[in-house]
């Protein structure tokens, strides 16, 4: 079964590490790439921050671009970025193996591991962030609302049987993953949806490439080769 975007079906790549183009995804949606940039390596500066988002409005962003892959978790702060274009309250829900809400290690920077606790802070239309580490926590954590809903995804959940990343994993399975996403799609409405958790780009790369071309396919109903 596919779920379509409620947005124009585009796919945005955000290319911090060139993996995009070993996993042959670039033909998939609009590639902009950041990796001339410094300050952008786990931790975000705030002259980073605002070429990045110099960019991103010349790319048209966010026009449409509904699902979003934003390289690998060292770069999960993309999704304070990207929700920040947001023009009506919604509900975040984020899975991931770690919880990305710890102060950054040194002051006045921003870093993957402290974004969800930076959003809640500065983004106003934020009302519910929710957090989904293993397929039990859905009882206790999320719930249906009227509300839009941005979810974000760092493939670090994942089982290594699955994909491998450049964090430490955990143990979901593809099939209870993809029974997570299928759920939210039928029970909300889609603000956004943004995808985290390549690996380095000079280690193997098949399944990661593989599984994102699913989520493009089965996620905005485009067929990718």
């Amino acid at each position: 079964m596919e779920y379509n975007l409620h947005m124009e079906k585009r796919v945005l790549l955000c290319d911090f590490t060139g993996v995009y183009e070993k996993e042959g995804l670039c033909g998939s949606g609009t590639a902009i790439g950041f990796s001339d940039l410094a300050g952008t390596d786990m931790y975000i500066d705030g002259e980073a921050e605002k070429e990045i988002l110099k960019r991103l409005s010349k790319a048209g962003f966010p026009g449409g671009y509904a699902l979003r892959f934003l390289d690998n978790g060292n770069h999960h702060y993309m999704t304070r970025l990207l929700a920040s274009f947001a023009d009506e309250p919604f509900d975040m829900i984020t899975l991931d193996n770690h919880t990305d809400d710890q102060p950054p290690a040194f002051e006045g920077l921003k870093s993957c591991g402290s974004w969800r606790l930076d959003i809640r802070k500065e983004n106003r239309y934020l009302e519910r962030s929710m957090l989904i580490r293993k397929p039990e926590d859905m009882g206790t954590e999320y719930e249906v609302s009227e509300r839009p809903l941005y979810i974000s995804l760092d493939k670090d959940i994942l089982s290594t049987d699955v994909l491998e990343t450049n964090w430490d994993q955990g143990e979901m399975s593809r099939k209870e993953l993809f029974e997570v996403l299928d759920m939210f799609f039928e029970t909300r409405r889609i603000m956004a949806f943004d995808v985290c958790g390549e690996d380095a780009p000079e280690r193997p790369w098949d399944r990661n490439r593989r599984f994102n071309l699913e989520l493009i396919e089965r996620y905005t109903g485009t067929g990718c080769s």
